[in-house]
């Protein structure tokens, strides 16, 4: 997959990173115009980026694991599973137009192995002979408590002469590995991995409520406020992980952009400079019925465009 997320990808940085207030103003000149000897022909639009990390636990059962409660005294899951999570979420803006390149949706970054196997040796190192599963389950639960009753003479002395300072971390670690090696024979192994997505949201034209006109003229319709806009990112589940939007194993991952209300400049009839204006709409991602993230971002298309006599400074 082409680099494109880590290296062409820019968001606004500075004002655009941090929440805006409604006082502040974001605007761009649009239209076709000559700057610094160049003819530039420039739009207003917005695309959000939302980004995504969800951490992957896989949990691999021992191979001891239906004698855990016998021989240690407490239970243990005998299957195998994978479950996720969402751990952080980021929506932005684009900065530039390199989305257009790559996919909507994207996985563009995974850390951490996804699973383990459990180390296949004989409890007795020195004999090769072939021990019964249940033998060897016994000799794995026998060395746990050795390893327990090992560390306790350690501590209190009791185990040969005394071993102290550094000596004496060495070997509480190496206790503390090689009870965990066996323990996970009963109990299973745990281990993490981290998947990151981007979505890339085009924001659609504004919408307005339609209210019936108070006039003489029948049927005629006047504009209301600016309508919110939803788009549905993809679906979450706990089993499942991060799947289409149309797979009713997870629950909905849903941006809704609501736009504020804001006052602008007044279009000068006489002017020839054209602006538009964002508007501070506040930009929600929710998962199911909880909000993980909000922030105000500004959004040129439920903006205003204003025209003035002369470039603003």
């Amino acid at each position: 997959m082409k680099h494109l997320f880590a290296i062409s990808l820019l968001f606004v940085a500075a004002l655009w990173s941090m929440d805006l207030s409604a006082q502040q103003i974001v605007k761009k000149r649009i239209g076709t115009y000559i700057e610094s000897g160049n003819v530039v022909v420039a739009e207003a639009n917005t695309t959000l980026a939302v980004d995504l990390t969800v951490e992957v636990e896989h949990f691999t059962s021992g191979p001891y694991a239906r004698y855990a409660e016998s021989m240690l005294g407490c239970q243990a899951r005998l299957t195998d599973n994978v479950t996720y999570r969402l751990v952080a979420t980021n929506v932005g803006i684009v900065a530039d137009n390199s989305h257009l390149e790559a996919d909507n949706a994207a996985n563009y970054g995974t850390s951490a192995p996804c699973g383990e196997e459990f180390a296949d040796f004989s409890i007795d190192r020195l004999s090769s002979a072939k021990q019964e599963l249940k033998e060897r389950a016994k000799a794995a639960a026998d060395k746990i408590y050795a390893l327990r009753t090992a560390r306790i003479e350690l501590i209190t002395a009791e185990l040969g002469d005394g071993v102290y300072g550094a000596g004496l971390e060495s070997a509480l670690r190496e206790i503390d590995r090689l009870e965990k090696e066996y323990t996970e024979l009963f109990l299973g192994k745990r281990t993490t991995s981290t998947v990151n997505y981007r979505y890339y949201i085009p924001v659609k034209p504004a919408e307005r409520e339609k209210i019936e006109a108070t006039t003489a003229d029948e049927g005629a319709v006047a504009e209301g406020k600016m309508l919110p806009q939803s788009h549905i990112i993809a679906r979450l589940g706990e089993r499942v992980g991060v799947v289409e939007s149309d797979n009713l194993a997870g629950d909905i991952l849903l941006l809704t952009i609501n736009p504020t209300e804001m006052s602008y400049p007044e279009s000068n009839p006489k002017g020839k400079v054209t602006y538009r204006y964002a508007n501070n709409a506040v930009v929600t991602l929710s998962l199911g019925q909880e909000i993980i993230s909000k922030r105000t971002l500004p959004i040129y298309e439920f903006g205003q465009t204003v025209t003035i006599l002369a470039p603003a400074k």
